[in-house]
Formats: C-alpha cells, sequence, structure tokens
C-alpha cells in the first residue's frame, strides 16, 4: 500500500508461483476475512473487483484502498493527447458531467475556456478537469442544474480519489502547448486518443513519442466505434497494436503493457470499463512529509494570479 500511495490490488487464490490455484467456497471466505481483518487494522476497505473461476476453483481481486479523512483524497494526474479531431474533449466531457454526446460536440463545449475554440470545436490551450470517485469507487461528479458547471470543491470533499485530467492540444499548430502540458504539469499517466474512423494519423505518433521519452506510461482509447464500420476499426486496431509492438515502442521497457479500450462517447459503449480502469490507477509520484511542499501554477492571468 505505500508503493501504491494507500492503495494496492490484492489476488486471493493465486498461486505463490503465480498460477492460478483457485480455492473452493469455504476456504475463500475465509481468506476473505482474514483479509477483511486486516484492512481494519490498517484503516483500509476492501472492494470486490471481480472473481473468476479456474481449474481448482475461485480466484477474487480485490481493490484495498485506505480511509482518508475528509479534507483529503489521492490524486492521480492524467494528460489527454492524440490528433486533432480525436474526440479528446468530448470524452472528457462525458466522463466528467455525466452525459453522453449527440454526435455534433455538445458533451465538449462545457470545458473550451476560449471563443474560437467553441467555434472551432479544437482545443488550443491547457485544459484541465476532475473526476472524482468516492471510497466504494463510483463517480461523485454532480453537474450544476444552472449551467451545467461543475464545483470542484464539492466534488472534493466526496471524493477518496479524484483523477485530474490535463486536456492537451492535437493540432500540429499547438504542439508547443501540448509539450508545456505533459512536462509542466507532471501526469501519472498518458491517454493516447485514436478515432477509429480516422486511425494513426497526423500528431498520434509525435504525441505517444513524447509519452515515451518522458517515461510517461500510455494506454490508448479508440473512440467513434459507434460510427465507424466494422472493417475500418479492425484496421485500426491492427495499425495501433503493430505500432505499440514495434521496436522503437515496446523496445523501451521490459514490462511494457498497453490496455487499449474501445468507447463510443454517443452510445456510452464500455464507458464503465473505462471509469473502472481510472478508478484502479495508482499516482507514480513518490511524496515524502519531510519535504517542502510544492505548488504548480498554471495559465497566470494579468494580475498575477493562477485561474486554475
Amino acid at each position: 500500500m505505500e508503493e501504491g500511495c494507500g492503495e494496492t490490488i490484492y489476488m486471493v487464490g493465486m498461486g505463490s508461483d503465480g498460477g492460478d490455484w483457485g480455492l473452493d467456497e469455504r476456504d475463500m471466505e475465509a481468506s476473505a476475512a482474514t483479509v477483511r481483518s486486516m484492512c481494519e487494522q490498517v484503516d483500509a476497505d476492501l472492494i470486490t473487483l471481480r472473481e473468476r473461476n479456474e481449474a481448482a476453483g475461485l480466484v477474487r481481486d480485490y481493490l484495498i484502498r485506505r480511509r482518508v479523512g475528509e479534507l483529503d483524497f489521492l490524486e492521480v494526474r492524467v494528460a489527454v493527447v492524440g490528433n486533432v479531431d480525436a474526440g479528446k474533449s468530448t470524452l472528457l466531457g462525458v466522463l466528467t458531467h455525466g452525459e453522453l454526446d449527440n454526435g455534433r460536440g455538445f458533451a465538449r463545449q462545457k470545458l473550451f475556456r476560449h471563443k474560437h475554440e467553441m467555434e472551432s470545436g479544437r482545443t488550443s490551450s491547457v485544459g484541465n478537469d476532475i473526476l472524482g470517485f468516492d471510497q466504494e469507487g463510483q463517480v461523485v461528479n454532480k453537474p450544476d442544474s444552472h449551467g451545467g458547471s461543475l464545483d470542484w470543491t464539492k466534488i472534493c470533499e466526496k471524493s477518496s480519489k479524484v483523477i485530474t485530467f490535463i486536456d492537451l492540444a492535437g493540432h500540429e499548430k499547438y504542439l508547443k502547448t501540448t509539450v508545456f502540458g505533459m512536462t509542466g504539469h507532471l501526469p501519472d499517466f498518458c491517454m493516447l486518443m485514436v478515432g477509429s474512423n480516422a486511425g494513426i494519423v497526423g500528431m498520434t505518433k509525435e504525441h505517444l513519442g513524447l509519452a515515451l521519452a518522458l517515461n510517461v506510461p500510455v494506454f490508448v482509447v479508440v473512440t467513434k466505434i459507434d460510427m465507424c464500420p466494422a472493417n475500418i476499426l479492425q484496421e485500426t486496431l491492427k495499425l495501433l497494436q503493430r505500432l505499440l509492438k514495434s521496436p522503437a515502442v515496446a523496445g523501451r521497457s521490459l514490462s511494457w503493457m498497453c490496455p487499449i479500450f474501445q468507447i463510443s462517447n454517443v452510445t456510452g459503449e464500455n464507458m464503465d470499463l473505462l471509469k473502472m480502469f481510472l478508478n484502479l490507477l495508482s499516482s507514480r509520484t513518490s511524496y515524502r512529509d519531510d519535504q517542502p511542499a510544492e505548488f504548480q501554477m498554471s495559465a497566470p492571468t494579468p494580475s498575477g494570479y493562477s485561474d486554475q
């Protein structure tokens, strides 16, 4: 739990050599009771993630998460990159506001900060938004009924984990802004967006290379699967897998693993899987209480204060 900044995934029924041995129902309940007792001693909650049947019996995966105080929460920063029109801002609008897109950019309008962004539908600055999870892994974001804005203070008060999204520009014209966002915001993970209908085009490879150069773990989200023909989707996935398995990418680490999600912002397909994955992400930054505090400021205003 210390390595995971207050949380870890624990498997019950896994053999000591890594094989799935499995347990019968009685032994599984006894083991679960023991783990639950251990969690109480360290002031943590035990959350069941999944249960599966193996050859010799049951295997369960648990999320153990330390209980945090009312004024505290775990934070994980996720940089959102990908080529222009891949659906980055739209996905963040759907995730953080809980409303599906209408296929014409309804969800992304809630994230744009400038008039020209609303007119063009393209992000030109570094944007931020948050997604809060409670102790049980449920989303706590509740947009205001008047205007649909999010109250970050209320979200943080109700959350035990907060995902801070760093929405970056996808157009080549704003590459310097994207580099600034990746280097200046200290992301724990990078979410690479790929439009299923367009494939790996434009700045996709450049953004992936930037994340690899900064040693930021990457996971991929393939969007617009509701409007993409099946053969085009399969071709995009095939090219994506070929890219991720290439020596330039996979050769950087012996433990390289890159999850790929296929989602639709219009129908909400597989959105629950993406949310579950985000809830399981752990911060990669080591914090020490005996070191001076650090505070990051971005987007300074003319008055000298930050608007973030």
